[in-house]
Order: structure tokens, then sequence, then C-alpha cells
């Protein structure tokens, strides 16, 4: 076609130009013709236009005006590198000769002369750094940095020609000029030298050693040293053998160089090229297929041996965080293929048939064992102990180290998943509704509901959302956003959620977490489909095609630019991104110190131990202590000191005037008293302790050591203490009252002596009595009802799998996604700890991390280990901690009303008993009574009333008081503890008396009290004022006369 014709068929087409697709980028396609060999196109930014011969590979037209980096040379055909530099694909365009009308790629340019002299029309960037490019013998410029690099940068491989003194490919003159024959042209029956020297010894003969099928020809040809071990590339110039012959002409190279390691071929030692290794998973050459043992991933492809070297050859570094890396040998060897130090070698390779140290000691060698049978491994060295492994249910190893497990490294098939139960991880809503063929995205608080449709509508805006920014030549389809007008805390938000509200500018705090543009070359394994455009005519990305006419980018991608991932899974606590940069910028989560795991916010301080170096619960933020607050801790000591000590007073006294009761009533009264005192002395020891522990014992490492200490002995004591004591003084106080009240209701009896009858019956309802609240305090703690009880299990701190205090529920998750299908019924705990002893190997006498297994009993579920009294009605000790309180409570209403009772009955008796004389005494008398009654009515409803309700809005889940554990645990229950003994005895009030006495006598005593005394004795007549009016002292027949000390 010539080339007249074609402008002119261009000009004709140029009205019918659209959008679309072409040769792997969008372009302004006018025509195309019925063989689709050639297409006529239109500059993007001018009304210029061009055509491009596929099978030529030339262009014809006029080179774009306004096209600087060259995008009309973009084209996969062409099978340019994209440089994103100052040619856009790797080519230009050189527009030569007299009308302009030839297009030259810099390929072509050597085939007019050197390429440095020529004068293009369009462009100087042919004559940049050709003082530092080298001139190859045909007159090609390549930069030194391509020269024999193993990469053929020349489409023909001439930069690797000649390496090392060595020679491959041949030079020949074809119509007086130097040519250079690559492989493939060589025996392929079609001369390409004038005297035709690259089809000469192309026959077998009887010295022809190796042979193979010439790639075109498919024709038997012998193979030459200057046709081997050259760069492989499929459907290349430099393929001389077919494929599947390759093992022909790849080794025994002649070079060294080329020599990656020597292997057994046919039972024959051979050489193998470096090109073969990793080369097609297809072709293995090797007679072991060591050559063909490699590691893949979507981003690389190496030999085994280069795992675990040290070396970082794949760009996500995946290569040293393979699994196999985590269990190597101390000793080491030089590997058959790498570099050729000495390095540890993984344990999955020891005895496994295939040398992989050049000395073979990794099969001769007999390596210390461990483990038998399914278990059975080699060990790292003789000194390694041997341990207890996790057993897998499917999958090959059949089993996991412990110290490796929730690694996030998938062994054994469904390892993740377990870890995931056992972690509780919560599902996160990551994704947006999204509409109109993904171009509207709605987050779920303005999605539209009948009973809040004219609120959102007002709350809600429609925001524009484009990425990359600028102008993206035929994709300028902006999405919209409907998302809540005012800014929102986005530390809650995941994925698409997140994304949209931050790089929307709605989020308070946070910023938009995309910062690496989609430039055409990132993520070179990804994306197969992907279509190239240009961005504000500057530089190129890539653009996915949906819904067969929309080209739209919505790929997050990551820092080491070798991997992509879709939007949604951007800021969803998970690492996509193998250099976790999709987390990095995001503000929505906690990231645990040691491992690295990421966190929802709202698992930080939640109480439940995520992390496994604690870092979740064990922070500045979180609590670190048992009681908080220097308040409370020195409020706590000093109730139980004065607990303690008043109490033991009160038994000291009883205890030694008990003889001293002539009548039974007195008798029951003192006994009665004593076990208050006793009740509330356990409380008191109950609060000392706590506070001890918490002060001197654990100190600043409480967080570290809270799960130990609640499922402890000790934790389980205290708790029996604190409600044996408080149940005693509660019973106690009951008794008390019905004695008082049947006292005062039969005052006109005469009292029974004290006989041994009564001393026994006092003794049995006294044991009684202790019997009754051992048995609350003691029911929980009993292996038979530990199913109703026992609120968790902690298993040995090693062992990853259970962190924490695990709840039935979560241990039964583990248990079914480990097993697989499960009964829908509640197993016993029993069953339970048996089932997950049988995920983990018992192999002769190693250390059973599974053997101790310590409960979360009824008391621990927190530090203070108090009775639960705080349940919910999932809880399955509900029934007994409301049976407990409703007892309590009982108690409570019978002893207010009994003194209720006794005040009333005092009061009358008095009257009826009462004479002028003694009127005033008796007045004293009652009011000191009603006094002491209303002081127990008071004490006993601040104790109990308000605990019970706040029980009772946090059964219904109205609130959340298990925070208040402490606060009620060490001040508002002990509160009885501390005021019984000023109200049932009058020893130790009456011991305070003096010591206040001779206190006030010190003080009015004083020097300075004298001296005020003297000034107002000696001051002139003044006023004083009182209220709103004021007293004349000297004249006044006041009251205040009588005193005028004052």
């Amino acid at each position: 076609m010539s080339t007249n014709r074609m402008r002119s068929e261009c000009k004709s087409y140029i009205s019918d130009c659209k959008i679309e697709e072409n040769n792997g980028f969008l372009k302004y396609v006018c025509h195309q013709d019925e063989g689709g060999l050639t297409t006529q196109y239109k500059c993007l930014y001018s009304d210029e236009s061009y055509s491009f011969d596929y099978n030529s590979s030339k262009f014809y037209g006029n080179a774009c005006s306004n096209d600087p980096y060259f995008y009309q040379a973009c084209a996969k055909r062409l099978g340019g590198q994209i440089t994103n530099n100052k040619t856009l694909c790797q080519y230009y365009l050189c527009s030569y000769g007299v009308f302009s009308q030839s297009l030259l790629l810099p390929s072509q340019l050597h085939l007019l002369g050197n390429e440095c002299e020529i004068d293009c029309k369009n462009t100087d960037i042919n004559k940049e750094e050709c003082n530092e490019k080298i001139t190859l013998p045909t007159g090609k410029l390549v930069q030194p940095s391509e020269i024999c690099n193993d990469v053929c940068d020349d489409p023909h491989c001439e930069d690797e020609a000649t390496c090392n003194g060595y020679q491959y490919g041949m030079y020949c003159m074809w119509d007086k000029k130097l040519r250079y024959i690559p492989l493939r042209w060589i025996c392929n029956n079609y001369p390409d030298c004038n005297d035709g020297e690259d089809e000469k010894d192309c026959t077998l003969t009887s010295s022809t050693e190796t042979s193979c099928k010439q790639y075109d020809t498919k024709h038997i040809v012998p193979v030459h040293n200057y046709t081997r071990c050259l760069p492989i590339k499929k459907d290349s110039y430099h393929v001389f053998c077919e494929l599947d012959d390759v093992v022909s002409y790849q080794t025994n190279c002649s070079d060294p160089a080329k020599v990656a390691f020597k292997c057994e071929i046919n039972g024959y030692q051979s050489s193998v090229s470096k090109y073969l290794i990793c080369f097609d998973d297809s072709i293995s050459v090797c007679d072991d297929h060591i050559d063909s043992s490699c590691y893949s991933t979507k981003n690389c492809k190496i030999h085994k041996h280069l795992l675990c070297d040290k070396n970082f050859d794949c760009d996500d570094n995946s290569d040293e965080r393979h699994p196999i890396c985590s269990s190597t040998t101390i000793d080491t060897c030089k590997r058959r293929v790498g570099v050729g130090n000495e390095l540890p070698i993984p344990i999955s390779w020891l005895k496994d048939g295939i040398w992989d140290c050049v000395d073979g000691i990794d099969e001769t060698v007999d390596w210390p064992k461990c483990g038998v049978e399914k278990t059975l491994r080699y060990k790292s060295s003789i000194e390694e102990k041997c341990e207890n492994v996790f057993l897998c249910r499917t999958s090959s190893p059949g089993y996991k180290l412990i110290t490796n497990l929730c690694d996030g490294l998938e062994n054994c098939g469904n390892e993740n998943k377990i870890c995931s139960v056992s972690s509780r991880s919560q599902t996160l809503v990551t994704t947006v509704s999204t509409s109109n063929k993904g171009l509207r995205k709605t987050l779920s608080y303005c999605l539209k509901g009948l009973g809040s449709l004219e609120f959102l509508l007002d709350t809600c805006d429609n925001e524009q959302f484009k990425y990359p920014y600028g102008h993206v030549f035929g994709a300028d389809v902006e999405t919209s956003v409907i998302l809540p007008h005012n800014k929102q805390p986005c530390d809650y938000m995941f994925g698409e959620q997140y994304l949209y509200t931050s790089c929307t500018g709605r989020c308070k705090e946070a910023s938009c977490p995309l910062r690496n543009i989609p430039r055409y070359e990132v993520c070179p394994n990804q994306l197969p489909g992907r279509i190239g455009t240009i961005v504000n005519n500057e530089y190129l990305v890539f653009l996915t095609k949906s819904f067969s006419t929309l080209y739209t980018n919505r790929y997050f991608v990551c820092d080491n630019k070798i991997q992509c991932i879709d939007l949604s899974k951007v800021c969803d606590l998970e690492y996509d991104c193998a250099d976790g940069s999709d987390e990095v910028q995001c503000t929505n989560h906690f990231r645990c110190i040691s491992s690295g795991k990421l966190l929802p916010k709202t698992k930080k301080c939640d109480g439940h131990i995520d992390c496994v170096d604690l870092s979740d619960e064990c922070s500045g933020q979180c609590s670190e202590s048992i009681l908080e607050g220097d308040f409370l801790k020195g409020l706590s000591c000093l109730v139980g000191l004065l607990a303690v000590i008043a109490n033991l007073v009160i038994i000291g006294k009883s205890l030694r005037t008990i003889k001293q009761c002539k009548t039974s009533v007195a008798m029951i009264n003192r006994f009665l008293i004593i076990m208050i005192a006793r009740g509330d002395f356990l409380i008191g020891c109950y609060i000392f302790i706590i506070a001890i522990y918490d002060a001197i014992i654990f100190k600043n490492v409480y967080c570290q050591k809270e799960i130990s200490w609640i499922t402890s002995f000790e934790c389980s004591a205290i708790g029996v203490l604190s409600t044996i004591g408080s149940q005693i003084s509660l019973f106690s106080m009951a008794g008390l009252s019905l004695v008082r009240l049947y006292g005062i209701w039969n005052s006109m009896r005469i009292p029974g002596e004290v006989t041994k009858i009564v001393i026994l019956k006092i003794a049995t309802a006294i044991l009684f009595l202790i019997i009754a609240s051992a048995t609350i305090a003691v029911i929980p703690l009993t292996d038979i009802f530990e199913d109703f009880f026992a609120n968790g299990v902690k298993f040995s701190d090693e062992l990853k799998l259970f962190l924490g205090a695990p709840d039935k529920a979560t241990v039964t998750g583990v248990i079914q996604a480990y097993y697989g299908r499960t009964k829908d019924t509640t197993l016993k705990w029993k069953i339970l700890i048996e089932m997950v002893r049988d995920m983990f190997s018992h192999d002769f006498d190693y250390t059973d991390l599974t053997e101790k297994v310590d409960k979360l009993n009824f008391y621990g579920n927190d530090g203070v280990c108090l009775f639960k009294y705080f349940v919910q009605n999932q809880d399955p000790q509900r029934l007994f901690v409301w049976s407990t309180l409703s007892l309590n409570f009982i108690c409570f209403v019978f002893i207010s009303i009994s003194y209720l009772v006794i005040g009333i009955l005092s009061r009358r008796s008095s009257k009826s008993l009462a004479n002028p004389q003694n009127n005033q005494q008796i007045a004293k008398r009652n009011n000191r009574i009603n006094q002491r009654i209303a002081i127990v009515i008071t004490t006993d409803f601040l104790c109990w009333v308000p605990f019970i309700v706040i029980c009772v809005l946090h059964s219904f889940e109205v609130i959340d008081a298990t925070p208040w554990y402490s606060f009620f645990s060490m001040l508002i229950l002990p509160m009885n503890s501390v005021i019984n003994p000023f109200l049932y005895d009058d020893v130790v009030s009456n011991a305070m008396k003096a010591p206040l006495r001779t206190l006030t006598t010190r003080i009015s005593n004083s020097v300075v009290l004298q001296n005020v005394r003297r000034r107002l004795i000696s001051a002139p007549a003044e006023e004083i004022e009182l209220d709103r009016g004021t007293i004349d002292v000297e004249n006044s027949d006041s009251p205040i006369q009588r005193d005028t000390k004052l």
C-alpha cells in the first residue's frame, strides 16, 4: 500500500474515530482493514493521523506533535518494555524523510546508518547518551549494562553474542553489510548470509555428538558450541531447538560462567545451563529432577536452593519467609545450585532422596530424630530438645511444631481456620453497596430505609471519587460515593468503607491510604489482561475492562510495586500485600508488638487476650493492676485493716465475757455476735490479702500474670474466704435479729438458764450456719458442677493455639474446626479437654503441654476473686447466683423488719413503764436504740440493695458492671464488716472514747487555744454574727451569755 494512499485513507476515516482498546492500549481507532494487519489511528491531543502495519511492524503517516513521551509507539505487538520515562514504551518514533512520512523505530534506525547521526524531524532522543553507548559489530547501539547481562535486550540477542571469549550465533555478510544471525535462523532452510554459511554444517555426521529438532523446521540438526547455552526466551529469535528438546543445547556449556550445576542426565554426569533452571515446569533434564525443583508464587519463581539463603531473590521477600525456613539444621553445606556459600539445610530436605548438598551430607549422614511414625522428623542438632507437636488432620507433613502454630502459614490444611476460631476473629464488613456497574458506592449508613429515609436524605452527600487523579485518557468516569455529610470517626470502618470515606476527606483524623499510582509497569505478573492508557499526557497507567465498555482501575498498588490488590482489601486488618503496605497508613487497627497481628481497636483493652505478647491488654492504656487508682488502693488497705482489728477486738472481748452469760438469751446473743465478728474478720482478711497481692506481690506485673492469677488455687481460696465471711456475717445478723425480736416480744418471760442442752443447741445452730455458708462458697468449685461454674480453661503459655482462658464456646469452635462436624450438643469440659489433648502428639517422655490445665473458676471472673454476682442470661451459673442474691435479699428484708418491730415494741414498753422521774433516762435510751436501728437498716440497705439493683441491670444487659467489681468488692460489700463492731457491741466504741477524750483535752489545753480564750475574755463587748442577726454578748439575755469563753 502506498504512503499517499494510506494518508488519504486516514483522512477519510478520521471523522469516525472512537476510543477503544487496540493492541493492549486505549487509542483513537479510526479504521482497521479486514485482515486486521493495518490500522488507522488519530493522535490523542491533535488532529494528526497515522497507521500501523502489523506485518512489517512499521508506522506510516505523522508523528503526533503533542506526544512528548511517544505514547504513539505503545503497542504489545512491538514487545517494548514499559519504561514510563522519556519513552513510555521503550521505543520512540523517528520521522525521517523529505515528507516526514516514514516513522522508524529505534531498532530500524541502524538500517539507515549510525543511529546517532540520523536527523529525526520530530526528536533528538536518538542522539542522547550516544557517548555512553557501545556500538555492536552490526552498528546497533546499546548501553554498557546490557552487554552480557544474561538478558536479550536486543531483539536478536546480539548484546549476548560475545561473552567471556565465547561466541553465540554467527556474523556474516548480507547485501554488503555485516549481519548477526540469531540461533533461530541457523539451519532453518533459509539462507540469511550471502554465502549461505548459516545453513552449512546442518547435516548429521559420524562425528556429531549432540543433535536436536530445529525450532522452525523440526528437522534433526547437529548442535554446535555457538548454538549452546544462550538465554532462552519462548517464541523469540534466540531459540535453537524445540522446547521439549532443550536439553540438547542447554547442557555441557563451554563457558563455565553459563554453568549452574552438574547432575546426571541419562546416567551421565553433565553440566546444566543456568538458563534452564526453573525454565518450564514441564521440562526436566536431570535424572533426579533437581533442575525443576522450583518455588513459585504469583510474583516470583526461583530454584529451591535459593530459599532460606539470607538473600532476598523475590521482590516480596517470600523466598526467605517460606515455611521450610523456620526449621533448619545447625550444620551447613554448599548447595548444588546457588552461590556456593555454606548454608543451613532446611529440615524438610533431609533424607528426601535428592542430594541438595554438593557433598550429599543431607542424604548420607545419620541425622538425629524426634517423634515416631506420623510425627517422625529430624532435628536441627543433637542438642535440640524433642517436643510434642500439633497433629495435622490432612496434608503432609502430618504435624507442625507448636512454636510455629498460628504463624499465618498454612501447613496443615485448616490450621489458619483453627487459629481464627481460637482467637475469636470477628468478621468485618469491608464492602459497600455497589450499583450502576460499580460506579455508585453507598455506605451502609446511607442506605435508604423506610423509617429514616427523610432523615438520611438530609445527612448524606454525593462525593466523586477517581484514582489515579488527573485526566486519564479513555477512563474519565468518576465513582459516585454516597456517604454521611459530617466527618466521621473512621477508626471503626474497614475495607472500602474506610477507603472511600478517607479518600473523599470525610474522616476526622485518617488520611487516604492510596499513595502509589497504578503505573502500567507495576505488578508485572498480575492482571495479564490489563489495558494501558496515559494520564495527563505524561505517564502510563493500567486499567481493566468491565461491562464490555467500562475502563476503570480499582486496585491498590503495594509499596513493593510487584503486587496489586482490590480496593476492598485495603485497611481490612489483613496483610494482603507482602510488605504490609496495605495496612500501614490505616488508623483503624492496633498492631501486636511481637507478631505484627492487626486487631480492631475495639479489641484493645477488652479483657480478652488476642496478642501472644499480651500487648493488646498490657499497655499504658489498659488496666495493669487489681485495684485501679491510689485512692482505691489506699482505702482498701484502711478498710481491711479496720475490719480486721475491730472484729478481733470484738472476738477477744466476747470470748473473755462469754462465761459471764447467765441466761440462754444472753449466751445466744454473745455467740451470734462472735459469729458476726468472725465473718466480718474473714472479709477484712480478704480485703487486706487482695490489697497485699496488688501492692506488694504483683506491683506493676499483674497484667502479665492476670490469667495465672485468676485461674490459681490462691484466687479461688480467697474467693471462698470472702464468701464464707459474707454469708456467716449476714446469716448471723439475721439470727441475732430473730433472737432479739423474740426477746422483746417475750420480754415479760424469765429467760432460761445456760445448760448443756442450750449450749449444744447453740453449737448445732452455729455449725449449721457455718455449713450453709461454706456450702454456698464451695459448691462452685466442686468437680461435679464444673460444667456450670467453670468459665474457661487455661492451657500452658507455650500452647499458642489458646490464648488467655478461652470459654467453652471458643474451645468447642476449635474442636469443630479441627475435627470437622460434631454433634449439635454441649460437650462437657472433661470431653473437650481430652479432645484438645488428642490434637497434639504424646510421644515418649517429651514435655506434654496439654497435661496441666487450670480452670477459670467461679471466683476468677475478676482479679479481686469475688463471688460472681454479675451474671447474664447466657451464663449457666445464673440460677445459683440469683438464688444466693435472693436469699441475701430476704435476710436483709428480715433484718430490717425485725429491727423496726424491735424499735416499735421498745418504745411502747418504755411508755407503759415510765414515770415522771425516769422519763428523761428512758427517752435517751430509746433514742440510742432508734439510732442504732436506723444505722443497722441504713448500712444493710446501702450494702445490698444498690448492689442487687446493679446485678439486675447487668443481667438484663442494661449496663456492663464488670469494671465495677473492684469498687463493690473493696468498699461497698465490706461496709458492714467495719460498722458492725460499733453496732453490736460497745467495746470498740468505748475503747475509742478514751483516746478521743484525751485528744480533745489536749487540744483544749493547747497554747494556741488558751491565747484565743484570753483575747475573747479581754476584748470589749462586740457583736457576734449569728445567722441573719447580731447579738451583743454583754447586754443580751441570750443563752450565749452563759459561756463567755466561747
